[in-house]
């Protein structure tokens, strides 16, 4: 399947939602926490000439269908191997920006023989903690720390406007039901550390960040590459944390010379 058609896939206990673009080497890309596999529409095309560039959307995204169950980091990675498994791929690059850097991390550690090359981008080992953010976001990592469900839907609730939204179907998802997706999603990054855990991995590692992201403190990533015994560093000038959008066809170049040399 190589013409960028959406499809679903049985994944575990689930049933995932991809795409699969593209000729070459396959290429996994990780979303991250609120937006699903489209947050890659730009940085897609400067990828699918040289690999066959997969796409899809996690737990509580997009298409995705999963029991409205708790998970954790480890249940992503998880989802992650089956579907790179059931596309037929023996191994894979994998490239996770944001929340799907964690879950690239996680699936690193967890799943090294589907694992080629890891690309992280704007990520951390530990970055989703009240401390470290403001406003209503620390007040509901703060609830759901403290097993506050109820504090934690109402500001969720006040953080995405309770609308119905149109599903692919045509019909209509109701708003307690997204924000409880939502929040499933925030809560699976509570137990999420991987500091002091990173030298296992083996696989040749790119770690990206955006010059001006204000979200993830660039001494995270340099964190992070310092741990991992072969990891490479690229700085992306005039980038901020959607760095695969600011500058997508300078971030795909570096990435495909990047993985191209590992081979």
């Amino acid at each position: 399947m190589t013409g960028g058609e959406a499809s679903r896939v049985s994944t575990g206990d689930g049933v995932t939602s991809f795409r699969v673009e593209g000729a070459g080497p396959p290429l996994v890309l990780v979303h991250g926490l609120q937006v699903g596999q489209e947050l890659f529409a730009e940085l897609r095309p400067h990828l699918v000439s040289a690999f066959t560039v997969i796409t899809y959307d996690q737990r509580d995204r997009g298409e995705t269908a999963f029991a409205p169950v708790p998970y954790t980091t480890d249940d992503l990675t998880d989802d992650l191997a089956a579907l790179i498994t059931a596309l037929g791929f023996s191994r894979a690059h994998v490239l996770g920006t944001s929340f799907g850097g964690m879950v690239a991390q996680a699936f690193a550690l967890r799943h090294p023989h589907l694992l080629d090359t890891l690309v992280l981008g704007a990520t951390s080992q530990a970055p989703f903690r009240p401390e470290r953010v403001a406003g209503p976001v620390a007040g509901l990592l703060g609830a759901l720390e403290a097993g506050d469900d109820e504090k934690a839907r109402a500001l969720l609730a006040r953080m995405a406007p309770t609308v119905a939204s149109v599903t692919g179907d045509g019909g209509l998802r109701s708003a307690p039901a997204r924000n409880d997706a939502l929040m499933r999603r925030f809560a699976a990054t509570r137990a999420f550390d991987t500091r002091g855990r990173l030298a296992a991995i083996v696989a040749r590692t790119l770690v990206v960040h955006g010059r001006d992201d204000a979200m993830v403190p660039i001494q995270d990533a340099l964190s992070m590459a310092g741990e991992i015994a072969h990891a490479d560093v690229l700085v992306l000038a005039g980038a901020g944390h959607a760095w695969e959008n600011d500058q997508p066809a300078r971030a795909a170049s570096a990435i495909a010379a990047f993985l191209a040399d590992a081979r």
